[in-house]
């Protein structure tokens, strides 16, 4: 890589950083419901609670507890998210995992990123790339949300995520600062 693509590279991550728009979504809400999950240590249906709440303009703790039976997961950790336009955010995080299957347990960390765009009054796409590893297992996947909003706080929640973890998820979501409504 040359200088002057380094250059425009860090302009490029610097003009993201920037709070030059508006969020265009909520970062403090929980949501919850059914989870079908089939990866290393389970293939098995359960249900996972999780939440979000902002403790800065761009910055917002999160978490995210699953048990499917044999296997259970909490997440815990942080999110960084800026404007890219009106209608989408861009999204970064890390999180410790704490993995339980029967009678081991581990401790490792998790990365994802992604988009969250609001195409339309009542519909957000969320489609996000994670990674996690424990017991000495990296699990990396592909996950696409969508939600349909019933009211400004209240959404109906599908997603849809394939690879190395592969999971169906169904539930509704909560927010309590509803995000930019066109």
């Amino acid at each position: 890589m040359n200088i002057r693509s380094r250059k425009t590279l860090v302009a490029a991550i610097a003009a993201l950083a920037l709070p030059g728009a508006a969020l265009a979504h909520s970062y403090t809400y929980v949501e919850g419901g059914f989870v079908d999950r089939d990866n290393d240590f389970v293939d098995d249906s359960g249900f996972r609670i999780a939440g979000s709440g902002q403790i800065a303009r761009q910055f917002a703790l999160i978490g995210e507890y699953a048990d499917t039976d044999r296997f259970e997961q909490l997440s815990v950790g942080g999110q960084f998210f800026g404007p890219i336009n009106a209608e989408m955010d861009w999204t970064v995080g890390a999180t410790i995992e704490f993995a339980d299957v029967g009678f081991d347990d581990d401790t490792g960390y998790g990365l994802r990123g992604g988009l969250r765009w609001r195409f339309a009054r009542a519909f957000e796409l969320h489609p996000e790339i994670r990674h996690y590893d424990v017991f000495d297992s990296g699990e990396t996947s592909l996950r696409v949300a969508g939600l349909f909003d019933i009211d400004p706080n209240l959404s109906i929640q599908a997603a849809l995520q394939g690879g190395d973890d592969d999971r169906f998820e169904a539930g509704i979501r909560y927010s309590f600062a509803p995000g930019v409504r066109r």
